[in-house]
């Protein structure tokens, strides 16, 4: 398991990648002493980045209609907090879709196609606190 969207697992992806960042309000390099001037409001906020290489038309539907929830409830897998899964509300910021093949008709079991998405965590959860 890599993900579930509301305690439903997943397919996993072909590739999946995690960034950790921290937001800070108005932080700046002091002209004076060359010092980080920083006032973070967020550290250690997850940015992912899933990629799926060949899915069905049926998979590509399903995972796509996920990446549409605003907040999408999440159980992520992310070595960067304590137990190494994080569940926390996303939203998907990027969504693409790329045929591979298909069939000369309407038939949508002979389409193959390619799906990525990112999403960044809304709010802090306790496991990173």
């Amino acid at each position: 398991m890599v993900w579930k969207s509301d305690g439903k697992t997943m397919k996993s992806p072909s590739s999946y990648k995690d960034d950790i960042e921290d937001t800070d309000n108005g932080s700046y390099t002091s002209a004076d002493t060359g010092e980080l001037i920083d006032n973070p409001i967020a550290i250690g906020m997850i940015k992912a980045e899933f990629s799926y290489d060949d899915l069905t038309e049926s998979e590509a539907e399903e995972i796509l209609q996920e990446t549409y929830k605003n907040p999408m409830n999440i159980t992520l897998k992310c070595p960067s907090v304590k137990g190494g899964i994080l569940e926390a509300p996303f939203r998907c910021s990027k969504r693409s879709s790329e045929m591979i093949d298909t069939g000369k008709d309407e038939d949508p079991s002979k389409s193959h196609w390619k799906v990525s998405f990112n999403i960044m965590q809304k709010k802090l959860v306790d496991s990173q606190r």
